[in-house]
């Protein structure tokens, strides 16, 4: 009845971490049995406030991030029947204790650079810390597992068509997200980087559940792209030149994030959670519109909290990016296509 737990179990064979613990420890504990499982492994680790890695023979680099967003700790983990199903009453933290699950599995057969990170869900500090110390893996390319969903690869301002073609290659589709730690790693290391699925769904919310059929099948994929061969690839910042028919003195504005956790509302209408969007500091909403490369303003939006609070701007996650108003947007469209 629980067959696909048991086979996790079964391939879980690591030197001190067992599989339920990885998601029931605390971020601190989990740092602490991560680096001895990763001396086991033969890694030297070099352990830094913030962060553990390693340097492995695979040019690629593996990020997840060891915090979850839940006040308690997973004490009950329930399964489905089937045993492919696992939650907890507290919240079981997939996002993203699947991806470091995923991660010691993967490093079993691909020697990879591994980098864990800590409080990526406050903002990426362990990402900012990473970025501090001096270390420069010498890898070709980035992958976090960090995405929910089975089949996800979200690239946020990387815009590298090349490596998203090869990444997308192995049977992902290119989706959007507001933020990870490749956010802060990859224009910091000058390389291309991609957030990958890994299995989990309804992030920070009491009904979180992590799929461990579609658990096994990403191991499966993901361990195919690590040991394919390529050049590196470096990362290429979107919003660049100034388009067609764009004005000369073009509006740039620092502009922040919105999460999952929030909610986007047009014309007191709730549209969408709070992916893809983005908020300056007078409140206003954006929208990133691949058309015309550009953050587009919507007006009559405004963007919530779950609690039904108002999103906050965060200065200290904030980005400069280009903006347009909608009718100079839809003008720099049939520009191009006039020009084409």
């Amino acid at each position: 009845m629980r067959k696909l737990y048991e086979q996790s179990l079964t391939q879980t064979q690591f030197a001190v971490l067992e599989f339920e613990q990885i998601f029931q420890l605390s971020q601190e504990r989990l740092k602490q049995a991560l680096e001895a499982e990763l001396i086991t492994s033969e890694y030297t680790v070099q352990k830094q406030k913030g962060f553990l890695y390693v340097e492995g023979s695979t040019p690629v680099l593996l990020v997840a991030h060891l915090d979850t967003v839940h006040r308690a700790l997973p004490e009950t983990i329930c399964y489905s029947a089937d045993g492919a199903v696992m939650m907890s009453p507290q919240g079981i933290g997939g996002d993203d204790r699947a991806g470091v699950y995923m991660i010691l599995r993967l490093i079993q057969s691909v020697h990879c650079h591994v980098l864990f990170c800590e409080d990526e869900e406050t903002g990426g500090c362990g990402a900012r810390a990473f970025t501090k110390s001096g270390i420069v893996p010498d890898v070709n390319y980035i992958v976090e597992l960090d995405r929910v969903g089975n089949n996800d690869a979200v690239f946020y301002q990387c815009r590298n068509r090349q490596f998203e073609q090869y990444i997308n290659g192995f049977g992902f589709q290119t989706a959007f997200g507001s933020f990870s730690d490749i956010s802060i790693l990859a224009p910091h290391l000058n390389l291309a980087a991609v957030n990958l699925s890994t299995g989990y769904y309804h992030a920070h919310q009491p009904g979180e559940y992590v799929r461990l059929d579609e658990v096994e099948t990403l191991i499966g994929r993901v361990a195919k792209l690590l040991q394919a061969k390529t050049e590196r690839f470096s990362y290429t910042q979107k919003f660049a030149a100034r388009k067609l028919g764009e004005p000369s003195n073009l509006q740039r504005k620092r502009l922040t994030a919105l999460l999952d956790t929030h909610i986007v509302r047009i014309n007191n209408q709730n549209v969408a959670d709070g992916r893809g969007y983005y908020m300056d500091i007078s409140g206003r909403i954006y929208l990133y519109l691949e058309e015309c490369d550009r953050m587009v303003h919507i007006r009559d939006a405004e963007a919530f909290c779950m609690d039904g609070s108002a999103a906050a701007y965060q200065a200290g996650l904030a980005k400069e990016y280009a903006v347009v108003e909608l009718e100079e947007a839809l003008r720099m469209m049939d520009l191009s296509r006039d020009s084409a």
